[in-house]
C-alpha cells in the first residue's frame, strides 16, 4: 500500500497539550498535518512574528503571571472555604500584587499613563490588535532598562 495514501501528523509534544488548546490543520506544503495552539496569547503572536524578542516576551509573561496570582483576574469566591481570621497566602496584599503594583509604578515612571494602558490591554487582557503604533509602543514598553 503506498504510504502517500496515509496522513501524517506532527501534533507537537506532550508540554505544548499540557499547557494549550490544540487542533490539528491541513498544512498546505506538505503531507503533514499540523497541531495549531487555538489559545494562543496576542503577546505569544507577537514572539512568533519576530515582533517582539524573548527579552520582551519574557518580561511580558512575567506581568501576565504577577496579574494572576495577585487575584487580579475576577473569580468566583469559594462558599466552600472555612471563615478564619489566620494570615493566608492568598491576602489582597500579597506579594504578586505588589511587585505588580512596582511594575506598574516603573512603567507609568518611563511611559505614563499611555505604558500603563497597552500593558493592561495587550498583555494583562489579551486584546489583539493591527495597530502598528500600539504594537512598537508595546515592545517599548517591554524592553528591559539598560541597567539590568
Amino acid at each position: 500500500m503506498p504510504t502517500s495514501n496515509f496522513r501524517i501528523n506532527e501534533i507537537g509534544n506532550k508540554t505544548l497539550h499540557e499547557r494549550h488548546e490544540i487542533a490539528l490543520q491541513d498544512s498546505k506544503s506538505s503531507k503533514f498535518m499540523q497541531a495549531k495552539v487555538k489559545d494562543q496569547m496576542f503577546i505569544d503572536h507577537l514572539l512568533l512574528k519576530n515582533i517582539l524578542d524573548l527579552d520582551q516576551h519574557a518580561v511580558a509573561e512575567r506581568i501576565v503571571i504577577l496579574a494572576s496570582t495577585s487575584g487580579s483576574y475576577a473569580k468566583a469566591p469559594s462558599f466552600g472555604a472555612i471563615a478564619s481570621d489566620a494570615p493566608n497566602k492568598k491576602d489582597m496584599l500579597s506579594n504578586s500584587l505588589i511587585k505588580l503594583g512596582n511594575k506598574f509604578k516603573e512603567i507609568r515612571r518611563r511611559f505614563g499613563d499611555e505604558g500603563i494602558v497597552v500593558v493592561t490591554n495587550h498583555v494583562i487582557l489579551d486584546r489583539w490588535t493591527d495597530c502598528r503604533y500600539t504594537i512598537s509602543f508595546l515592545g517599548e514598553v517591554l524592553k528591559k532598562k539598560a541597567s539590568q
